[in-house]
C-alpha cells in the first residue's frame, strides 16, 4: 500500500467519481456520518465507532487486541502526508501469540467517511511499528505487509445505518450483521491479501501498466441500503460481499434488476513491477440465503451451484477463470473464481436460465420449452449487452530472454525490453 495519504486516497477518490457517475448528483443523503476517524466505542449503545479489534494466526486461537497500546495515535505521522494515523491497537502479548512473524507489532485500523459526497464507511488496516507506520526495507514509502496468515476482525457500530452491501480487499472476508435495540452493526472478518498496487491512476488502464509494488492489504466500504446514495433492493438483508485483490476504480457492485445480473469490477495494473509477469486477480463473493432469494428469487438458494452462472468477462472478449466455484452452506453462498488477468476483468453472476426453482414468475416450478427459450434469449442478450461494452482487442506474444508475457489491447505494445514474437 502507499502510505495513507496517497494510496488509500487513490481507492476513495475513485468512489467518489463513480458514485456521482452511479446516482444523480441532486439525490440528498438520509444518513449523516460524523467527520473524521471513528473513535473506540465507550458503551454498548454507542454508535459510529469501533467495538473490537481481533488477530487470530492460521491454527492459533484470538487476540483481543486493546486501542492506544505501543504508542498514543496522535504521535504516528503518515510518512508522505505528516498527519497522524487514527486507531492504534496493540497487544502486551503480542510476541507470545505469535502475531509479530510479519515484523510488525500492531496494527491501524482507521474508519471514517469514504469521501463528503456519499454515506459510505471506509475501513484501512496498516501495520504499525512502535507509534509509526511499518514501512518495507526496501522502499520506505510504502507500507509493510500485512500477514497473509492472520486473519483480522474488526467490529463497527454502524448507528442507523441498514447495510445494503459490503465491498473491498481481502481474502475469504466474511460479513455479520446485526440490529440490537435499533443499533446497527457489523463484524467484518477476513485475510490481507497481495495487491498490484498503481503509482497513478493511469497504471490502471490498458495492458502496459505495471505496478510499483505488491503489498498485502485490508479494506472494506460499507454501503447503506437506506439511502439514496446508497445499494440494494427492497426485502435485502445486506449481508452481502463482494471482495478483491484489485484496488483501481474501486466501487459498489451494479444489479440490473431487468436481467437479474449482478457485475462487480475492480482493476490493477496489469503487468508485475518489472513487467515480466501479468498480475493475476480474483473474486470473492459472499451472498446470504435471504439476499438471494431477493435477488434472483431462489426458492431453494442451496441449490446455488445449478441455479446461478458465473462468468468473467476482460478486454480481450471474455476470458474464463482458471477456477470458479459456488458452494452453499450454512445459509450463504460463496463465489470463488480466481487466476483471471487484470487490469479490467468483470465478474457477471446471473440466473441459469435453465435452472427452475425460482419463486418468481408464473412458470417458476413447472418448466416448458417457450419458457426455457424465452429465458435463453434474455439471458443471451443480457450478456451481449455485456460484451458489447468491452473494447475488441487482440493478444500478442512478447519474449525478453526465456521469459515469456502475453499482452492484450486494442493495439497491444510490448513491455520495455519485450520483443514481440
Amino acid at each position: 500500500m502507499k502510505t495513507n495519504s496517497k494510496n488509500s486516497l487513490v481507492a476513495i477518490a475513485a468512489i467518489a467519481t463513480l458514485s456521482m457517475a452511479f446516482f444523480a448528483p441532486s439525490a440528498k443523503a438520509a444518513i449523516t456520518l460524523p467527520k473524521g476517524s471513528w473513535p473506540v466505542c465507550a458503551s454498548a449503545t454507542d454508535a459510529y465507532c469501533i467495538e473490537s479489534v481481533t488477530l487470530t494466526p492460521d491454527g492459533g486461537k484470538p487476540s483481543i487486541l486493546s486501542f492506544g497500546t505501543s504508542g498514543a495515535a496522535a504521535a504516528n505521522p503518515d510518512v508522505t502526508s505528516g498527519k497522524p494515523l487514527a486507531g492504534h491497537w496493540g497487544s502486551s502479548d503480542w510476541t507470545a501469540a505469535t502475531l509479530g512473524a510479519a515484523g510488525y507489532d500492531g496494527i491501524f485500523v482507521d474508519a471514517h467517511q469514504a469521501n463528503d459526497y456519499v454515506p459510505w464507511v471506509y475501513v484501512d488496516v496498516q501495520p504499525a511499528l512502535g507509534s509509526a507506520l511499518a514501512v518495507q526495507s526496501a522502499n520506505k514509502s510504502y507500507a509493510a505487509n500485512l500477514d497473509k496468515n492472520i486473519a483480522i476482525g474488526i467490529k463497527l457500530h454502524l448507528g442507523t445505518i441498514k447495510t445494503g452491501v459490503t465491498f473491498g480487499v481481502g481474502q475469504d472476508v466474511t460479513t455479520v450483521i446485526a440490529d440490537t435495540s435499533g443499533l446497527a452493526s457489523i463484524v467484518i472478518d477476513g485475510y490481507p491479501t497481495t495487491v498490484p498496487v498503481a503509482g497513478s491512476s493511469k497504471d490502471c488502464k490498458g495492458t502496459a501498466g505495471k505496478a510499483v509494488a505488491l503489498v498485502n492489504q485490508f479494506q472494506s466500504v460499507i454501503v447503506p441500503q437506506n439511502d439514496p446514495l446508497g445499494f440494494g433492493i427492497d426485502g435485502a438483508a445486506g449481508n452481502l460481499y463482494v471482495g478483491s485483490n484489485g484496488t483501481c476504480s474501486l466501487s459498489t457492485p451494479v444489479w440490473d434488476a431487468d436481467s437479474k445480473h449482478f457485475r462487480y469490477t475492480s482493476s490493477a495494473p496489469a503487468l508485475s513491477p518489472d513487467g515480466s509477469k501479468t498480475n493475476k486477480g480474483f473474486y470473492h463473493a459472499v451472498i446470504s440465503f435471504a439476499d438471494a432469494k431477493a435477488y434472483w428469487g431462489l426458492a431453494k438458494p442451496q441449490d446455488a451451484a445449478q441455479a446461478l452462472t458465473v462468468s468473467i468477462l476482460t478486454s480481450a472478449g471474455g476470458s474464463t477463470a482458471a477456477i470458479a466455484t459456488v458452494s452453499a452452506k450454512n445459509n450463504f453462498i460463496t463465489i470463488d473464481t480466481t487466476n483471471f488477468d487484470f487490469p479490467d476483468a468483470l465478474l457477471d453472476i446471473a440466473l441459469n436460465p435453465t435452472y427452475n426453482g425460482t419463486s418468481a414468475g408464473p412458470d417458476a416450478t413447472n418448466s416448458s420449452a417457450a419458457a426455457k427459450a424465452t429465458a435463453t434469449s434474455a439471458a443471451a442478450k443480457a450478456n451481449q449487452k455485456i460484451k458489447a461494452n468491452v473494447s475488441k482487442t487482440s493478444t500478442i506474444t512478447c519474449v525478453k530472454g526465456k521469459s515469456t508475457t502475453k499482452v492484450s489491447g486494442v493495439k497491444p505494445i510490448c513491455p520495455k525490453g519485450y520483443t514481440k514474437k
